[in-house]
């Protein structure tokens, strides 16, 4: 079983112990790293410097996915696999070595290897999303429809949410 998550590290620890793997949301991954860069005051020019080198890395694993699907060449995805997760662990070093207790670089560090699952699952013919964009596009739509003319948001009302959630994914 999967889940695609965001950087909420107790839901992800609450999945895992259901027997889940987690794929790390590619976009959450960028934003999460950024917000711990803003939290420790990081130059704004610097945390864009490596918010366009953590994107890069995603997106050339997002490509390698692409192509290697298509090509089958399962083995140069493994290699890209690799290169990606060396790569991030490689800015947290940077970060940790400027700053021994930040967040970032735990935070990359803890998910480095979740952020990759789409591409491994890729390989073993298993097609799973890098991101969890369209279900909280999803849960948004959902949302707006059950809190019109301002309830509030009571057991009820999420009850109602989740279960039309479920029924359109499932």
């Amino acid at each position: 079983m999967y889940a695609i998550c965001d950087g909420d590290a107790n839901l992800q620890q609450h999945l895992e112990d259901y027997g889940y793997r987690i794929q790390q949301c590619t976009n959450h991954f960028v934003k999460t790293s950024m917000y711990y860069l803003w939290k420790e005051q990081y130059p704004k020019e610097e945390r864009m410097r490596i918010k366009k080198e953590i994107s890069g890395i995603i997106s050339t694993l997002k490509n390698s996915v692409k192509k290697h699907r298509m090509d089958r060449n399962f083995a140069r995805l493994e290699w890209r696999i690799d290169k990606t997760q060396k790569e991030l662990l490689s800015i947290a070093s940077g970060l940790l070595s400027r700053n021994t207790d930040s967040n970032a670089a735990k935070f990359i560090i803890r998910t480095a290897g979740k952020v990759t699952l789409f591409a491994e699952l890729t390989s073993r013919g298993i097609q799973i999303p890098d991101n969890n964009d369209h279900v909280e596009n999803l849960m948004g739509i959902v949302g707006q429809r059950i809190k019109k003319n301002r309830q509030s948001w009571v057991d009820k009302n999420l009850e109602i949410m989740v279960n039309t959630i479920w029924q359109i994914i499932a």
